[in-house]
């Protein structure tokens, strides 16, 4: 019985396949799918092979000393944040107590009267501050978040905060900092440097308890004016080497040396709207390496081909030489991935050449988007596109070469480019303010006010004037359907993609 069933299954099967392949209608006729033709045992198929990045030196071993920027992924740290109480001198004045959060000398809901475009993650950090409770009322608001609860921030002049950001960068692989001293803010000015002072002691513990490289980088805005001279800058550094011992190894271990040196970075070189010239920084560079130090340059994007009254080509060149590491600086330079694939790339891929050739390290600046709306309302917003604009910069920068990267900013949340833990955009607190007013932009001389009558556009040389309710500048911040720390992530990753520890792609690794 069993044969006959099983021979009776074997005609049905055998008469649909062949039913298939007849047709009820005249001469209509149906493709037959050519057959599946078995793998030639002489010709097999070959999988694509993954390309790595090759380092051509030795990669740095985690719990030794850094003797070279080579092969590390480190990013820029702004540190500049305060809040009313934290103990800094900046407290002891209202209009500076929420020290880089404010705007007009507020910390408000509302366009011009707060300096922010994302909101930090506040849920890791032990100190917290409260705008609106926190300090004199009169110059802040309480934000209000989709919760109903209010939003808090942090200040870098607690120990809890800064060692926190340390943590991360062990925890994601980040290499370490490069630690932002502004000229501006810290040179013949007791309040910033009391600030500044404190946020590089707790980094320089952070760098020893994590483990973190930890460089400093001199932000020359206000060099050369009044009292901020090449003898006031050259005084700041040496505190600084004598203060941490940086030339025994033993007392700052992780701090990032280059050349048998301890590196140190001077930002914003051969811009012509900087109140110096070529010559200034090639006096101050001869006088920073008789201290010791070994020289990073942050130049503009077009140090190579730039030429101007300030800064020839050939001096600007000779600058350069006299470095033993540059980074270019691209915000605000190109937004989209077009723009960099058919524009910086190239440029990117000259500079590579030009340096390699001339004995300079090079190290691409990468950043993760941009917005800086609530400073700057007539700006545009740099779209992070869930970190695809990103990764597009971290592959074509080693793809070029690059044996370094320098990614901007770990915590600057005022432009928009901060990759540490931010608020997702379903979560940021409202921006609206509590009483609407007038924001105007004077395009002669690129300025904004804000105030409660309007203003006669006919004044402000084709610029505009508008309620900052009909602006609705909102917060940025982390795309919905990620997590906080995806851009933590994501440049850990690329960290992993510049050792050659994970293949060379332009999309990034599965988490």
């Amino acid at each position: 019985m069993k044969m006959k069933l099983n021979k009776l299954c074997f005609i049905i099967c055998c008469g649909l396949l062949s039913s298939c392949f007849v047709t009820s209608c005249g001469d209509d006729k149906v493709e037959i799918p050519p057959a599946i033709q078995p793998e030639d045992p002489d010709k097999p198929t070959v999988p694509t092979e993954e390309e790595y990045n090759k380092p051509t030196f030795t990669l740095h071993e985690e719990g030794q000393p850094f003797d070279t920027y080579r092969g590390l992924m480190m990013t820029g740290y702004q540190g500049w944040f305060g809040a009313p109480g934290d103990g800094c001198s900046h407290s002891n004045a209202d209009n500076t107590a929420w020290y880089h959060y404010r705007e007009n000398d507020v910390f408000k809901p509302g366009v011009l009267q707060n300096s922010i475009d994302m909101w930090p993650d506040m849920s890791e950090y032990t100190k917290k501050y409260t705008p609106g409770v926190d300090g004199p009322t009169n110059r802040s608001s309480k934000f209000i978040l989709p919760s109903g609860e209010v939003a808090q921030v942090y200040s870098a002049y607690d120990e809890s905060s800064v060692l926190l950001h340390f943590k991360w960068m062990k925890e994601y692989g980040i290499d370490g900092a490069f630690m932002q001293r502004f000229v501006g803010e810290v040179i013949n000015n007791p309040d910033g440097k009391d600030h500044f002072d404190m946020v590089l002691k707790h980094a320089m513990k952070g760098s020893n308890q994590y483990q973190r490289a930890i460089s400093i980088m001199y932000d020359l805005g206000g060099f050369m004016e009044g009292s901020r001279d090449e003898s006031a800058v050259l005084a700041d550094a040496q505190a600084i080497m004598d203060l941490y011992q940086l030339k025994d190894r033993s007392q700052q271990k992780f701090y990032l040396y280059e050349d048998d040196k301890p590196l140190l970075a001077l930002w914003g070189v051969g811009f012509d709207e900087k109140p110096f010239n070529a010559e200034d920084i090639i006096s101050l560079i001869t006088a920073l390496k008789d201290q010791g130090w070994s020289i990073m340059l942050g130049v503009n994007d077009d140090w190579r081909t730039h030429n101007s009254t300030k800064w020839p080509r050939a001096k600007y060149q000779e600058v350069v030489k006299n470095a033993n590491v540059i980074f270019p600086w691209f915000v605000g330079r190109y937004g989209t991935i077009a723009d960099y694939n058919s524009k910086r790339k190239p440029i990117i891929d000259a500079d590579i050449k030009w340096c390699k050739e001339n004995g300079v390290h090079y190290a691409p600046h990468c950043f993760p988007g941009g917005a800086d709306l609530n400073m700057h309302p007539n700006n545009s917003v740099v779209d992070r596109l869930g970190g695809k604009f990103f990764w597009e910069q971290l592959y074509g920068g080693i793809k070029l070469g690059a044996e370094m990267i320098y990614v901007a900013m770990f915590d600057e949340i005022d432009e928009g480019t901060a990759i540490f833990k931010c608020l997702n955009k379903k979560d940021v607190p409202s921006n609206v303010p509590e009483k609407d007013y007038y924001v105007w932009y004077n395009k002669n001389t690129g300025s904004y006010g804000r105030g409660a009558a309007s203003v006669d556009e006919s004044t402000l040389g084709g610029g505009w004037c508008k309620k900052a309710s009909e602006l609705n500048i909102v917060f940025q911040g982390i795309e919905d359907d990620l997590p906080t720390d995806h851009y933590l992530w994501l440049t850990g990753q690329a960290r992993k993609m510049l050792r050659g520890e994970v293949p060379l792609k332009n999309t990034w690794p599965a988490r």
